[in-house]
């Protein structure tokens, strides 16, 4: 009889502990809402459909995965046509930086045409080649090297107010070194 109080003692306070923090939990939620956590067409659209294309290793041919992730893009776009996107190449650590800037342009342009075959008018799609520049992911295993081997859809401001002068093609260069983050030893 003991056992059978202290066991149903204990799932009570283990289910009024697991109340509270999911209570504590939405508080923190809606505290975070209020300090402006932005939840615009660019937050709207990632959360909705996805941002991201993967490709394999050297590839820039579409899988069936990112033919999906695509339709679903262009879809998106269709019903909010005020909007024009950048789509980012990106590519892995291996081979040499004109390489990887090659098959991240290849990259870009493949997700570019796929979401133009989908109706999406083709001014509102400007591409930029990152080749390795901006890696969301070092280490050497394989899973690491996948996840750098994509295409971003970035949601930008209406076509008319995009800048004119910036042509489609390769991104500025910047200092690579600056930017990644330094690697721990430990």
């Amino acid at each position: 009889m003991f056992c059978r109080k202290l066991l149903g003692g204990l799932v009570a306070g283990l289910t009024l502990a697991s109340v509270a923090a999911l209570q504590l939990g939405a508080v923190q939620a809606e505290e975070r809402m209020q300090l402006g956590a932005p939840l615009g067409a660019a937050a709207e659209f990632q959360s909705q459909v996805g941002d991201r294309v993967f490709f394999s290793d050297a590839s820039a041919e579409l899988g069936s995965r990112g033919r999906l992730a695509l339709e679903a893009q262009a879809a998106w776009l269709l019903r909010n046509r005020e909007l024009s996107v950048v789509i980012e190449g990106h590519a892995d650590d291996a081979g040499d930086i004109a390489h990887n800037i090659e098959v991240s342009q290849r990259r870009a342009d493949a997700v570019r045409r796929r979401l133009i075959q989908m109706g999406v008018a083709p001014d509102r799609i400007r591409i930029v080649a990152y080749g390795r520049e901006r890696l969301i992911a070092e280490c050497a295993a394989a899973g690491c090297a996948a996840q750098n081997r994509r295409a971003v859809t970035i949601i930008g401001p209406p076509p008319d107010t995009a800048s004119a002068t910036r042509a489609p093609g390769l991104a500025p260069r910047e200092d690579v070194a600056a930017r990644r983050s330094a690697r721990r030893l430990n």
